[in-house]
C-alpha cells in the first residue's frame, strides 16, 4: 500500500509518500496560504494509487482534502480509538494532529520521557511521560508570530528580516529588533523546557527532541544532548496509517 503523508500546518504544508516501514523522505513543500481547491484536486490527481494521511491543523481545509482522496483519505485526531492508550490528556479532541503524530514518532523509538518542541508558527511543547503517553505541554508564539506581533502593534518600527546579531547591544532600530526577538525566543524556550522538565518525576531525565523551521536555532539555546528530527510529523503519521490500515498479523 502505497501512503502520502501529509503535514498541514498554519505557515506550509509538506507532504511525503511512503510505504510501511518507511523511510520518509520530503516529497514537497508548499506555502498554506497559497493553498487551493484545485490545487489540493491537483495532488489527489497526481497520487491516484495513494491513500491520504492528513495531520491538519488547519480545519477549514480538510473537507477538501477528503473530497479530493474521496474513500482512501485519514484525517487524524485525537478522537481515533487506537490513539487512545498513548494519550494521558483531558480532553484529546483538543489535541493538534501535529503534536499527537510527533508524539506517536517518538514513543514508537522508544524516546521517552520527552518533551517535543515544534518550532513553527507557534511554538508547541509537547511532554511524553514515562510510559510514552501524552500527557501535556505549552504552547507559545512562534518566533515569526512574534516579530509580526511585535511590527504590527508599533507605529514606528519597520518591517525587519530576522538573523541574530552581532551583540545584544544593538546600534540600529533593525538590530535591535532582532536581538529582542531572536534572544527573547531562545530564552523563552530555554525557560519552557526548564519549568517542563521540572515538572516530571527527576528521573529518568526526559530527552529533548526539536522539529520545525527555528528548531536549530532553539537547539543552540538548549545546548547539551538535543535531537533534531525535522521529519517527526511525517513520521509519526506513517506510524498510524501503518497500525491502522496495516496491522502487524
Amino acid at each position: 500500500m502505497k501512503l502520502l503523508l501529509v503535514d498541514l500546518g498554519n505557515s506550509r504544508v509538506k507532504w511525503a509518500v511512503a510505504r510501511r516501514g518507511g523511510p520518509v523522505r520530503l516529497a514537497g513543500d508548499h506555502p498554506t496560504a497559497a493553498l487551493s481547491a484545485a490545487w489540493v484536486r491537483a495532488l489527489a490527481a497526481k497520487h491516484p494509487g495513494h491513500r491520504l494521511v492528513l495531520g491538519s491543523v488547519v480545519p477549514k481545509w480538510n473537507a477538501a482534502f477528503a473530497r479530493a482522496f474521496h474513500g482512501r483519505a485519514l484525517l487524524v485526531s485525537g478522537t481515533l480509538p487506537l490513539l487512545k492508550k498513548h494519550l494521558r490528556y483531558p480532553k484529546p479532541a483538543e489535541l493538534g494532529a501535529d503534536r499527537i503524530a510527533a508524539a506517536i514518532a517518538a514513543h514508537a523509538e522508544g524516546l521517552f520521557p520527552a518533551i517535543i518542541v515544534a518550532c513553527g508558527t507557534a511554538t508547541a511543547f509537547t511532554v511524553l511521560d514515562a510510559k510514552g503517553r501524552l500527557c501535556g505541554g505549552a504552547i507559545a508564539p512562534g518566533l515569526q508570530a512574534q516579530l509580526d506581533a511585535l511590527v504590527g502593534a508599533t507605529a514606528q518600527l519597520p518591517a525587519t528580516t530576522l538573523h541574530l546579531p552581532r551583540s545584544a547591544l544593538a546600534r540600529s532600530t533593525r538590530d535591535a529588533i532582532r536581538a529582542g526577538v531572536l534572544l527573547s525566543y531562545q530564552g523563552g524556550v530555554k525557560e519552557l523546557v526548564m519549568q517542563l522538565t521540572d515538572a516530571l518525576p527527576r528521573h529518568p531525565r526526559p530527552r529533548i527532541i526539536l522539529t520545525g523551521g527555528a528548531a536549530k536555532l532553539a537547539a543552540a539555546a538548549l545546548g547539551g544532548k538535543v535531537m533534531l528530527r525535522p521529519l517527526l510529523v511525517l513520521e509519526g503519521l506513517l506510524i498510524i496509517a501503518t497500525r491502522l490500515w496495516m496491522p502487524v498479523p
